[in-house]
């Protein structure tokens, strides 16, 4: 097998707009092919305009001690969100108004949106505090279908799941696994799963007996790369109980992010 080039880089989105930056210290003569049939670029930092939302195979090709290489990867560009989950407050989710963006709940759930860009799928909720638990006893569970295939993962829901997230935001007490079939076991297939950044919490608040909370799910740690996003989602007491506390779209147990928008 032949071994990876020694080069690497860095992304940063603000939606079409697209910063790429050389994360090879040895690299010399970058230039970079953006995927679009546009011009290429040289230079160690680059920022390169999408004219649209897509898949785009980019190639970082350079120089090292003396011998070249090319790096190619996959990148999504998508759309720039407007939510920060660093600003101790929910004020942002207001400009969050696609029809299809808007979550509902059962039982102990009231509702809550969902919004996404290139780095992150944001995730909004408001529910009453279950049985009276505080901030620190709920164990909300995430579970996730991002290749958008019923036919691969884990059957749950109508959809394939993938990865799960299960734990409390609050306490950052929170356990990621991965769907592993072993030998066609059709029983729980989810093992233990440790992506560098499994999850980025927002602000939580507790008003009156009603848990608010948002947070960010990584895109890169769980593969979230087609054009839809499903996800099924449970809030439960800290004893796992209450499993009809469930986030809704249209009152359906799936939720679909369709990852269309301009």
């Amino acid at each position: 097998m032949q071994d990876p080039p020694p080069l690497d880089f860095k992304v940063y989105f603000n939606g079409l707009d697209v910063s790429f930056v050389n994360n090879a210290p040895s690299a010399t003569n970058v230039s970079w092919d953006f995927g679009d049939s546009s011009s290429s670029l040289a230079g160690d930092s680059v920022v390169h305009q999408y004219s649209t939302i897509g898949n785009y195979l980019i190639t970082m090709s350079a120089t090292v001690d003396g011998q070249p290489y090319d790096y190619h990867k996959v990148l999504r560009v998508d759309k720039a969100s407007s939510i920060k989950l660093d600003d101790n407050s929910f004020d942002d989710w207001n400009s969050v108004t696609y029809p299809d963006f808007q979550l509902y709940g059962k039982d102990n759930v009231l509702g809550g949106k969902v919004d996404y860009d290139a780095n992150n799928v944001y995730i909004y909720v408001e529910f009453n505090a279950v049985d009276g638990a505080g901030l620190d006893s709920h164990i909300f569970g995430i579970y996730m279908d991002t290749d958008n295939s019923i036919a691969t993962g884990f059957t749950m829901k109508g959809m394939g799941v993938d990865y799960a997230i299960e734990g409390n935001l609050y306490t950052g007490d929170i356990w990621p696994s991965k769907v592993d079939f072993v030998n066609g076991d059709s029983g729980w297939p989810f093992v233990e799963y440790d992506p560098a950044n499994p999850i980025i919490p927002g602000t939580i608040m507790e008003e009156n007996g009603v848990i608010k909370m948002e947070f960010g799910i990584p895109r890169e740690s769980y593969n979230i790369n087609s054009d839809a996003f499903q996800f099924y989602m449970s809030i439960m007491d800290s004893d796992w109980s209450d499993i009809g506390n469930l986030v809704t779209a249209d009152y359906d147990d799936k939720i679909v992010v369709k990852m269309d928008k301009q």
